[in-house]
């Protein structure tokens, strides 16, 4: 998808598509309140830093939306809560900073970079 067809997308088709990398509502509204973007890159620098704000509650709602995430924490840890032997569940920063991870790895596949 180029950066003017997102551009141009209604909100609600443009929220759809943001929410297929990280289903936090407000994080989507924000990207999708701030377009148009004159690049790519520009989205995926304000998306990034939007990101900074998720909660620890917005993290763990979105992860339940997408067990493929929380399916990936699993086997990269070898622990079906994500833990690492001999520690306990994955702690909020970490989750948060691997869903940031993937958000911003599908955002670059969905704009083809």
């Amino acid at each position: 998808m180029t950066i003017a067809h997102f551009n141009a997308l209604s909100a609600e088709r443009a929220a759809a598509m943001i929410s297929r990398c990280a289903s936090i509502p407000r994080w989507v509204d924000t990207i999708v309140a701030r377009r148009p973007f004159p690049s790519v890159d520009r989205l995926l620098e304000f998306a990034e830093r939007a990101s900074m704000c998720w909660t620890p509650d917005e993290v763990a709602a979105a992860l339940a939306k997408h067990p493929q995430i929380s399916e990936r924490v699993a086997s990269m840890t070898g622990r079906a809560d994500g833990s690492v032997a001999g520690t306990g569940p994955q702690s909020p920063a970490a989750q948060s900073h691997e869903l940031r991870t993937l958000a911003m790895h599908r955002m670059e596949w969905l704009f083809g970079t």
